[in-house]
């Protein structure tokens, strides 16, 4: 049990370090694209979001695939999951994709799961997969409720100092949040692949985010700038409303216990914005990339978990 466990802890540290490097993007990339913040701020705001996120509500995504998703596991099948995973969250990251290590997770599960002979909860799988589709749209409804919020509010401030200030404070808020979201909700993941003693459980939360926050500080610029420079041009209210409605989008869901993807929730949020105050969208070209992540992560996962399974 001790050896599963310390097999399964090294490559989910990896894999936190790799979800850090992918998705400061995702929390603070348009913040960056907007002007609002610098990169180094961005580093420190998504810091402290993130192990937030991870100590307070982390938990309420534990053993999600061990005993939510599959009716019972062997001790290796953490080990083959996560290195899965890790391997398909290299690759993308590589090719410089925000992508969704839900999806990914979920299909080396299921890959491996299915390769093992272990009986699956189809109708929970389901539910996850359904989900994923309405992450999008639930962070576009919200990021245009928000952006018109905003925009009313801001006709409300005199003076151009004054708003700037203002949408200064929100985008510090909304970075925050959503680096909150993705400590609960996907480093939430990572925890709940891993059988961690209750005794440990705290230490191993703090380990698991000092480890993303490692990943942002050393391999996130590549991303972060793909996402702040190539797809939108956005707004100081529309930055703030694309950020706080994909990562109000994940923390709704991190409530049902649901992993779902962050880049989702928030490119879904900039096209709520972006669509509310008739900004044009650019590069449909890196979008299509990374709808195309999106479709071919759990894919990968699965390909991956039934080799792995297959020659162990």
């Amino acid at each position: 049990m001790q050896t599963a466990l310390y097999l399964t802890i090294v490559p989910s540290l990896l894999l936190c370090a790799v979800l850090g490097a992918n998705n400061l993007s995702t929390c603070l990339g348009t913040s960056i694209g907007s002007r609002r913040i610098r990169y180094s701020q961005a580093l420190t705001l998504a810091s402290i979001g993130t192990i937030a996120g991870v100590l307070l509500e982390g938990s309420k995504l534990s053993h999600f695939v061990t005993s939510m998703v599959l009716s019972s596991t062997s001790p290796q099948f953490p080990v083959i999951v996560t290195v899965s995973t890790l391997t398909v969250m290299i690759f993308l990251t590589y090719r410089r994709l925000p992508i969704s290590l839900s999806q990914v997770a979920v299909g080396a599960a299921l890959g491996a799961a299915l390769a093992a002979g272990i009986e699956v909860n189809w109708e929970f799988a389901l539910l996850i997969a359904s989900s994923w589709i309405l992450t999008p749209f639930v962070g576009f409804a919200i990021a245009t409720l928000l952006s018109r919020l905003a925009a009313r509010i801001g006709k409300q401030v005199r003076g151009v100092f004054t708003q700037n200030i203002m949408y200064s404070y929100l985008t510090i808020v909304s970075g925050v949040y959503a680096s909150y979201a993705l400590g609960a909700n996907a480093v939430g993941l990572i925890l709940g692949m891993v059988d961690v003693p209750s005794s440990l459980h705290l230490l191993v939360s703090l380990t698991f985010g000092v480890a993303t926050i490692l990943g942002m500080l050393f391999f996130s610029k590549g991303t972060t700038l793909s996402v702040a420079e190539n797809i939108v041009g956005l707004s100081p209210s529309a930055s703030f409303a694309s950020q706080m409605g994909g990562a109000a989008a994940v923390h709704g869901f991190t409530q049902l216990g649901i992993p779902v993807s962050m880049s989702q929730a928030v490119v879904g949020g900039i096209f709520g914005a972006a669509i509310s105050r008739k900004i044009v969208v650019r590069n449909y070209r890196l979008i299509r990339e990374i709808a195309l992540g999106w479709t071919v992560a759990p894919l990968l996962g699965a390909i991956l978990a039934i080799a792995i399974t297959a020659i162990s």
